[in-house]
């Protein structure tokens, strides 16, 4: 509890745009807390896919048939 009460001063002494970047902070933790772990790993590839043309699926299979 020491950490939480030292916490809500620090927001206390922040103004009015820190105290809305921390609430935002707040609520990614939360979204995250509920997703499950492998859901996380999951959306963080297909966002970092997103903009990448063609198959990866394909790309993949190529490079395999070139080692054999």
């Amino acid at each position: 509890m020491q950490a939480k009460k030292r916490l809500l001063k620090e927001i206390d002494s922040l103004g009015f745009h820190d105290i809305v970047r921390v609430y935002d902070l707040v609520l990614t933790l939360k979204k995250e807390k509920k997703l499950k772990p492998s859901e996380k790993g999951y959306l963080r590839t297909r966002r970092a896919l997103k903009n990448c043309k063609g198959s990866l699926s394909d790309d993949i299979m190529k490079e395999r048939s070139e080692r054999l």
